[in-house]
This record gives structure tokens, C-alpha cells and sequence, in this order.
């Protein structure tokens, strides 16, 4: 009973995160098919355009396009058609980076696969203005390599390298190059390539996720945000993608995305992504729905509370350490450390996917995998490999 406690406490700290009303209010008239005069001056109502959100400036005048600007004050509408015009101008800018390395990538034969604000803008909102900071494709397999050296070949700087992904730039234009679709890998042994979508766009040729393995991913990814503080600038972004990715499954089966979550060894963040999702749009979905065509075993209670220490710690050691010029592995950055335990509570938080995906997957096991003693010098030679420092 206390842990069921702590869990609806929890899950209402998160919904307050996500759920700001006029925000939520917006979402909905997005998607409404009649909106009246009076719902468009309630939304209105309190409006600064110089403290806002952007992300909600942007939604809003994409609003504003689509009721044909009714019931807009004449000073507001230049001023967003503004900011609409300016994402226009830098998604077109991001994107003709990319349609140029996919037409390279593309005369050899590899065909990468969009994820996240690429796919959605490319695929499942295309024309609809989005804030983009990055663009996100998969490869599979040894075509990881192959596109490494591709984009080392067309002069891309290298940012940085993690686990799951590196990151090259071109121009201002960041590229975020995964050799996973998940993190943790957790689409190992599922047939998720094979469910895969071949789109052409402007004569380049891509992969996107079948829109329930896309929904699930949305859901998968952004989950992390919300215990962050990085959840006030995606909230919005989020909940939209999450939608127009079902506006391609009109007779939305439920129950095969249940069962996808759970195939992909992400259930417990999709359990919690589909209690918010349901509160934002209840049209869509019910919170009952959710509960039982979404349920989750005992374990969601306490993946819940070391996901909340996990991403609650990672934002304080961040901003501890950032305090600290020298960011080098010194004593200061060892104490840290030890006074926050980020290794212990990051295997905690994934731990109940990990063991589904290795059997008998303990700590001792998962810092052996993950974090080697030799981790450090294999880093730095690959980070010298990647500048051609060899």
C-alpha cells in the first residue's frame, strides 16, 4: 500500500511537469476538428509573446494557419508568421544538410533510417514547421562504420561519442548517428528492421519505423525527459509527434502496442508515457484504458522510484560538476562521484530491461559490460581515431 502511494505521488509530481493548461489546450485544439471563435479568445487570453515558450509560439502559429488566423489580434499575427517563418528558414536549412549526406550515403548503397524530429518532419507531420535540434538517423549492423567514415570523408567535425550513438556536425548542423534505435539496444533479437517503411524524399531514400514501432520509440525516448528539467522545452513536442504518429494508424489497435512495449523490453516507460498521454487527450484515450490495456507487473513501482533518483541525481552531479572548470577525471570528479553513485543508480534504473535482455544480468555483470578498466584507454584511442589523430 505505501509503495502504491509513493507511486501515484510520483506519477502526480510528473503529470504537474507535463501538464501546463494552456499548453494542453492548444494540443487539443489541434486536433479538434470545429474549433469556435470563443475556444481561439480563451486560448488567447494572457498571450506575451516576449516571454513565452517557443515551442508554444511555434505550435500556436501553426494553430493560426490552420483556423485561417480567426479571432487573432492584427499585432500578434505578423509577429508569430514571424517566428513560423524563422523554423522554416532553419528546418530548411537542417534539412538540405541532410537530404546532401543521404544522397552521398545513398550512391553507396546505404539507406539510413530517420528517427525522431527527422522522421516526424520528414514522414509523419511533413510540411509542419518543428524545432529541431539535431537530426537523428539508425544504421544497421557494420553500415555504422561505412557512414562514420563517410561523413569523416565529406569534412564533418566530431562533437562526441556515446553509447549508443556519435555525434558529427556539418556546418551548424548536428548529426546524431545511432548504431542502435534504442538505447540499451533493447530491439536486440526483435524483427524491428524488418518492419521498417522505404521513403523517397526530393530523390533521397530513407527508412522510417512502421508507425507502431515509431509510437513506441516516441514514447521510449521521451520518457527520459520528463524527470529532467528539459521536459518545459519537449512537453509540447512530444505529445504532437505522438499524435500525427496515430493519425497513420486510423484504427489505432491498443493492444498491439501494449504487446509491442513489451517485446521492445520498454513497457514500464511506455506504462507511465500512456498515463500522461491519456490525461492530455482523454478523446484518445482513457486513464482506465491505459491502466488495463497498458498494466504492468509489481516491478513498475520500483523502476518508478529509481528512475525518479536516477535522472533527479543526474541533473545535480551535472550541475556540480559543471561548476568545476577542470572537468578532467581528477579527485574532485571521483568524490563526486562516490557522493552521488551515478554507476549503481543508472544500472538500477535499467536493470529490470537489462535482465529481460541478458539473463542474470547483475551490477557486478553490467560495470564489467559497460564500464571495463581498460573503458578510458579504449575511449581515448577511438576518440583519436575519429580525428584521424592516428
Amino acid at each position: 500500500m505505501k509503495r502504491i502511494d509513493m507511486n501515484n505521488e510520483i506519477e502526480k509530481e510528473l503529470q504537474k511537469r507535463l501538464l501546463v493548461p494552456f499548453e494542453q489546450r492548444l494540443l487539443s485544439l489541434l486536433f479538434k476538428e470545429h474549433v469556435t471563435i470563443e475556444e481561439i479568445e480563451v486560448q488567447l487570453q494572457g498571450l506575451n509573446i516576449d516571454s513565452a515558450n517557443h515551442n508554444y509560439l511555434l505550435m500556436l502559429a501553426h494553430f493560426g494557419y490552420h483556423v485561417d488566423w480567426m479571432g487573432f489580434p492584427e499585432h500578434v499575427i505578423p509577429q508569430l508568421k514571424g517566428i513560423y517563418r524563422y523554423y522554416q528558414v532553419q528546418n530548411a536549412l537542417m534539412l538540405q544538410k541532410l537530404f546532401m549526406s543521404i544522397q552521398k550515403l545513398n550512391e553507396k548503397n546505404i539507406y539510413p533510417l530517420l528517427l525522431k524530429g527527422a522522421a516526424t518532419r520528414l514522414h509523419f507531420a511533413p510540411g509542419v514547421s518543428r524545432m529541431m535540434d539535431d537530426l537523428d538517423f539508425a544504421l544497421e549492423g557494420e553500415q555504422y562504420e561505412k557512414v562514420v567514415s563517410i561523413f569523416q570523408d565529406m569534412g564533418a567535425e566530431y562533437v562526441v561519442e556515446a553509447k549508443h550513438s556519435i555525434t558529427y556536425k556539418l556546418g551548424k548542423t548536428e548529426f546524431d548517428i545511432h548504431h542502435v534505435i534504442f538505447k540499451n539496444n533493447l530491439e536486440k533479437g526483435s524483427d524491428i528492421w524488418k518492419r521498417v517503411e522505404q521513403i523517397e524524399v526530393n530523390g533521397c531514400h530513407f527508412k522510417v519505423l512502421s508507425p507502431i514501432d515509431m509510437f513506441v520509440h516516441v514514447l521510449d525516448s521521451q520518457s527520459r525527459c520528463i524527470f529532467t528539467d528539459e521536459m518545459p522545452e519537449r512537453r509540447m513536442k512530444w505529445l504532437y509527434d505522438a499524435r500525427m504518429v496515430l493519425k497513420m494508424m486510423p484504427d489505432t489497435d491498443w493492444v498491439a502496442i501494449a504487446k509491442r512495449a513489451n517485446e521492445l523490453h520498454c513497457s514500464y516507460r511506455v506504462h507511465l508515457m500512456m498515463k500522461l498521454f491519456a490525461a492530455c487527450f482523454p478523446e484518445t484515450i482513457s486513464l482506465e484504458d491505459v491502466k488495463i490495456l497498458f498494466a504492468v507487473d509489481s516491478g513498475y513501482a520500483i523502476w518508478l522510484k529509481n528512475a525518479m533518483d536516477y535522472h533527479e541525481m543526474l541533473v545535480s552531479y551535472a550541475k556540480e560538476r559543471s561548476a568545476n572548470k577542470d572537468t578532467s577525471i581528477t579527485l574532485w570528479v571521483l568524490k563526486l562521484r562516490i557522493k552521488y553513485q551515478p554507476l549503481w543508480k543508472e544500472y538500477r534504473y535499467y536493470s529490470h530491461e537489462l535482465k529481460k535482455l541478458r539473463s542474470g544480468m547483475c551490477f557486478a555483470r553490467y560495470v564489467a559490460v559497460h564500464y571495463h578498466f581498460n573503458r578510458p584507454v579504449l575511449l581515448y584511442q577511438k576518440y583519436l581515431s575519429r580525428l584521424r589523430l592516428r
